[in-house]
């Protein structure tokens, strides 16, 4: 979900990353490769939310080899 002017979506400098609005995340590992060349559809689970709680563990299950 991105603000309506999505240049407001984003903040990145030295000191900070922001994300406006809300970030979902989701694994597509392990998902077939599609044929389709122009366009593909990603489901993102609402309850995936990509939060500051939420990164550190990611990192760590992939750092350890395990599936996200």
């Amino acid at each position: 979900m991105v603000p309506d002017l999505q240049e407001n979506w984003l903040q990145q400098s030295e000191t900070e990353l922001c994300l406006k609005r809300c970030a979902y995340w989701v694994s597509i590992r392990g998902q077939p490769p599609t044929e389709n060349q122009s366009t593909v559809t990603v489901y993102l689970p609402q309850q995936n939310i990509f939060s500051v709680e939420v990164l550190p563990a990611l990192m760590q299950r992939i750092a350890r080899g395990e599936p996200i």
